[in-house]
């Protein structure tokens, strides 16, 4: 009886750390066929929708870093109760406000990381928050603008951030969209080799 139990406790444990490690149960090649065809998609919407920055121009599609499970981290979710607010600068010189909403603290590379995490002003209790960032690639082979991430607040404790998923802002495509900068605090020390390059026309 006394084995079966060990046996048992054993099992569990293995099935733990695979689960841990394939990333919610999604192995390495299921992750990257589901990036990549969200990628696709992402095009497809550019090539065809009347509010594309791309609509009657040639596009060339665009280009990113290999999917890489190591950038997919979970945060801890540090909530700023104070409500402050802030006014976060764009690309052509005007504001847009935001709600500090929390930050964002994780492990990445070796290195402890923390971004602040956004909500655009009259977006209500809506669970997407929006983020910023720049980082040590940034106008090297990524938009020197920075880019963004759309994150989905899960629970009040933690948050998945999906760098695979970060997308350059339409500025790098079409300089005249209105595009919000990184705030400071999202200048990471790192380089996030993963997501969306800048976009070449040539």
């Amino acid at each position: 009886m006394r084995k079966n139990v060990i046996w048992i406790i054993g099992v569990a444990i293995i099935a733990v750390i695979a689960y841990s490690l394939m990333g919610s149960g999604e192995d390495t090649e299921a992750y990257r066929k589901r990036i990549l065809d969200e990628r696709k998609e992402k095009e497809e919407f550019l090539k065809t929708s009347d509010t594309s920055p791309f609509k009657g121009k040639p596009f060339n599609g665009l280009n990113y870093y290999e999917p890489d499970l190591d950038y997919k981290v979970m945060a801890k979710v540090e909530k700023i109760e104070s409500r402050d607010y802030m006014n976060v600068p764009t690309s052509d010189g005007k504001v847009e406000r935001y709600l500090k909403f929390a930050y964002a603290v994780f492990d990445l590379k070796g290195q402890r990381l923390k971004m602040l995490l956004l909500k655009k002003v009259g977006m209500g209790s809506a669970s997407i928050i929006f983020t910023a960032f720049a980082d040590d690639t940034s106008t090297e082979t990524t938009y020197g603008g920075g880019r963004y991430l759309d994150l989905e607040l899960k629970n009040a404790r933690q948050i998945e951030i999906d760098f695979n998923k970060a997308y350059n802002p339409y500025c790098d495509y079409d300089p005249r969209f209105s595009c919000p900068l990184p705030p400071r605090e999202n200048i990471l020390p790192i380089a996030i080799e993963a997501g969306e390059k800048n976009y070449h026309t040539d």
